[in-house]
């Protein structure tokens, strides 16, 4: 296995380096990570009112993580949140203008990142990538419950 921690670090970076890259050339820099994605669902259910829960569960992360991220987004003016119009108990989240200006530019940038990374591999190997990444995550959810990180 020799370097392969190293490997896949290396990887990562020139992965991040290349998404930064293209996000500016579709003037979405700050929207590359997360925010962008939680952009993208918000807009996707537009029909349906999107509570902070709904983008905890679609990226798979802390309510705390989730909340700093809405934070941002709302601070960085993309989203607003309001009380939901069906239960004033709960709030939901909206794209301002400037979100809804921006989610043609994010489409254009995941189709420019996924041709990009994944231009000459077939699919059957795509499948064997998310294979291997699926273990490391369940690799990982069996480390922290076993270390309780």
């Amino acid at each position: 296995m020799g370097h392969t921690i190293a490997d896949f670090r290396n990887l990562l970076n020139q992965i991040e380096q290349i998404s930064e890259t293209i996000a500016k050339e579709y003037d979405v820099e700050h929207l590359a990570g997360p925010q962008g994605w939680a952009l993208r669902f918000i807009a996707e259910r537009s029909e349906v009112e999107t509570f902070v829960k709904d983008i905890e569960a679609e990226l798979k992360i802390s309510k705390s993580v989730t909340s700093n991220l809405v934070k941002r987004m709302e601070k960085n003016g993309f989203i607003q949140v309001l009380p939901s119009q069906v239960d004033r108990r709960y709030k939901q989240v909206v794209l301002t203008e400037k979100g809804q200006s921006k989610i043609c530019h994010l489409k254009a940038f995941h189709e420019e990142m996924h041709r990009s990374l994944f231009q000459g591999i077939q699919k059957e190997e795509f499948q064997l990538i998310k294979q291997v990444a699926d273990q490391l995550k369940e690799n990982i959810r069996n480390y922290k419950e076993n270390y309780h990180v």
